[in-house]
């Protein structure tokens, strides 16, 4: 289901005609020196601007706050010319970096409520070219090119992401599952060997999900076009990265101001397995076998606000029941818990809201004055959600803050 929303965000983003890129894919391409552009997801606006002084002329920033009390965010982008496309040197903490050829354009965004995070998500969009330098190429020259990226990408350990809310299924059918017209995801697992015939048949926009480790999330979107005019396909690749937290956002709504990732992920969580559901649903529909045993993988963040182990998700045996009957039973009013496996005995807990306390850089777990021992006169007014400072280097200790009141 998160596909499907991502491929429409996807093309919303994707705001250009591949006929503009006609002309300059007849012409021939003029030996130029590609702007070189370096992004990092550990730095702040300033110090992009600092990193990328030499080709300002193609950077563009812009400030928007996200709702009362925040203090907003910086959105990025970097924008080349046809004629003049960019090299780009992508990293990412813990993970090796990435130098990208032809890119036409880079984005992402940094919160100022999170600046220890950095850069919390980032685009970079590139063209693939044959030998000869052209971006009008046939589908082996995009079937090589793919074929090299994916193997760079196991190299630097990059594994395949088995979604929360996806089929338990095998890497072999995962290329069954993905291009069935009877699926709704067109999600492939990377690691599946593709010969250059499946590849021909992947539709005009094919995605792979990846993560490294547990804390940096990959998406791969591949689109292509026959431009009729130049007798050619013009491919387009986005790898778009992004943190941990900004990836559990996906499965959640902010609705108001008082939301936290936490809190709404935690309401969330008991319908996700329902979703996982429907996606075993239609894989036994097109005969293929779900692997009950297939582990998922823990979310750190969700586990230590939480209590929440995602390596433990509730799923619903497909066996046993259907999509379609789960949901109308439950209608009816059924207890449905005999099909929940794995289900936490009790509700999870968040400590800080229970003891009355919030150590720094943790979000405030409820609107109200609050104070530390760590620095004088420190009482203030903290919103739900907002992050509890840190006083670093004091006499005290470790910074606690704790909760007096909702008046003054």
């Amino acid at each position: 289901m998160f596909g499907i929303m991502f491929k429409q965000i996807f093309i919303t983003l994707i705001c250009f005609s591949f006929l503009f890129l006609a002309t300059a894919c007849q012409a021939e391409k003029e030996v130029v020196i590609p702007p070189h552009a370096y992004v990092s997801v550990e730095e702040s606006p300033e110090t992009f601007k600092k990193n990328n002084e030499d080709i300002k002329q193609y950077w563009s920033f812009d400030d928007n706050p996200l709702n009362i009390g925040s203090l907003g965010v910086t959105f990025y982008k970097l924008r080349f010319p046809s004629d003049n496309y960019a090299t780009v040197t992508f990293t990412y903490p813990n993970v090796p970096s990435f130098t990208i050829q032809n890119v036409s354009s880079t984005s992402g965004f940094y919160s100022h409520d999170r600046p220890e995070r950095g850069i919390e998500s980032s685009a970079v969009r590139f063209f693939i070219e044959n030998a000869q330098g052209s971006y009008g190429v046939t589908k082996k020259d995009a079937y090589v090119a793919m074929q090299k990226l994916f193997k760079q990408l196991e190299e630097q350990d990059w594994l395949d992401d088995h979604r929360i809310d996806d089929p338990r299924i095998s890497i072999q059918d995962s290329y069954t599952y993905g291009t069935s017209e009877n699926v709704a995801d067109d999600f492939v697992n990377y690691q599946y060997p593709l010969t250059f015939n499946q590849f021909k048949k992947l539709p005009s926009l094919q995605t792979w999900s990846l993560r490294h480790g547990t804390d940096v999330f990959l998406t791969v979107d591949m689109q292509y076009n026959f431009e009729e005019e130049i007798g050619s396909y013009v491919y387009m690749v986005s790898l778009d990265f992004r943190s941990e937290e900004n990836y559990i956002n996906s499965y959640i709504s902010y609705d108001n101001p008082n939301d936290t990732m936490e809190s709404l992920f935690t309401k969330a969580y008991p319908d996700l397995p329902t979703s996982r559901l429907y996606a075993e649903t239609q894989a036994l529909e097109i005969g293929l076998d779900i692997q009950q045993n297939q582990p998922d993988y823990t979310l750190p963040i969700v586990l230590e606000r939480t209590g929440i182990d995602t390596s433990k998700f509730i799923s619903i045996d497909p066996y046993k029941i259907t999509y379609e009957e789960f949901i109308e039973r439950k209608k009816a009013g059924e207890d449905m818990t005999p099909y929940y496996e794995n289900q936490p005995k009790a509700k999870p807990e968040i400590t800080s809201q229970v003891q009355g306390r919030c150590p720094a850089g943790q979000p405030c777990s409820k609107s109200g004055y609050w104070f530390t021992l760590a620095k004088a006169d420190s009482r203030s007014y903290f919103r739900q959600g907002e992050t509890m400072p840190d006083y670093p280097n004091n006499n005290w200790g470790e910074v606690i803050w704790q909760f007096e009141g909702k008046k003054g």
